[in-house]
């Protein structure tokens, strides 16, 4: 994930077993974390917070049955409006509810 805002953002991942803690980014700056997919289903899921001043938004960061990633990596910009994939397709999605 790539911070593509004006200001530092600070991200918060997780699934329902793991923590990848509160991590924050300047401008330009990014993070990474790694997992492995359920291999059995389709059932996994990274959901995280993105807070930066005046905004708080939620985005499910990878979602198991919708995320084709090219080997094993999905890369995102972060923007105002919502994450972006940075493959070849280029999606952006909006926030969570």
């Amino acid at each position: 994930m790539t911070n593509k805002l004006s200001n530092p953002i600070t991200i918060h991942c997780k699934d329902k077993k793991h923590d990848d803690g509160f991590n924050t980014l300047q401008t330009g700056e990014n993070h990474r974390f790694k997992f492995i997919p359920d291999p059995f289903g389709k059932s996994s899921l990274w959901f995280c917070s993105f807070n930066w001043t005046g905004a708080f938004h939620y985005f499910d960061i990878y979602v198991q049955k919708r995320d084709d990633c090219v080997d094993s990596l999905c890369t995102w910009d972060i923007n105002a409006n919502g994450p972006c994939r940075t493959d070849a397709q280029r999606r952006c999605y909006p926030w969570n509810s």
